[in-house]
C-alpha cells in the first residue's frame, strides 16, 4: 500500500483554529489602539475648547466672580466655569483712608491687582463613559483706584 501525500483533516482544522486565534488577537490589539486614539482625540478637543474659553476671560468677557456653563458649538463638550476671587494676603488696613500717604508707603502698591481663580471643567461622553478634564488658571484685574473695595 502506498501512503498518500497531503494533510489530514485534523491537521487542516488545527491550522485554521490557530489562524483564527491569531487573527482574533490581532483584531483585539488594533481595536484597543483605535479606542486609545479616539480617547486622545476627544481629550485634545476638550483641551482646545478649554484654551479658547480661558483666553476669552478678561478679554471678551469681564472677570467677575460667579459660575457660567455652556456647550461647545458641535455639542460634543459641556463646560462649567467657576470664577472665585482670591483673598488678598496683605489687605489694606481698615484705617487706610485715615493714614497719610507716607504711612501707606511700603504697605501696598499704588494699584494692586485683584486676583481671580478660574476653574474650568470640560465633560464629554454619557453615563459610565463620561470623561472630564479640569483646568485651573489665575487672572488679575486692576481696580480703578487703589482703595476700590472688592466686589
Amino acid at each position: 500500500m502506498r501512503r498518500q501525500r497531503g494533510f489530514s483533516l485534523i491537521e487542516v482544522m488545527i491550522a485554521f483554529v490557530l489562524l483564527a486565534v491569531a487573527l482574533g488577537i490581532l483584531v483585539a490589539i488594533l481595536g484597543g489602539g483605535l479606542a486609545q486614539v479616539r480617547q486622545a482625540d476627544q481629550a485634545t478637543g476638550a483641551t482646545l475648547l478649554a484654551e479658547s474659553l480661558l483666553s476669552e476671560v478678561g478679554v471678551l468677557t469681564p472677570i467677575e466672580p460667579g459660575s457660567r456653563q455652556g456647550e461647545s458649538a458641535d455639542g460634543r463638550y459641556r463646560w462649567t466655569l467657576e470664577v472665585v476671587e482670591v483673598p488678598d494676603p496683605a489687605p489694606l488696613p481698615e484705617d487706610a483712608l485715615d493714614l497719610e500717604p507716607i504711612e501707606l508707603a511700603g504697605r501696598v502698591q499704588a494699584v494692586a491687582p485683584v486676583l481671580y481663580q478660574l476653574q474650568l471643567d470640560v465633560r464629554w461622553g454619557y453615563d459610565e463613559y463620561q470623561r472630564e478634564l479640569r483646568f485651573t488658571s489665575l487672572r488679575a484685574r486692576y481696580p480703578l483706584s487703589p482703595l476700590e473695595s472688592p466686589e
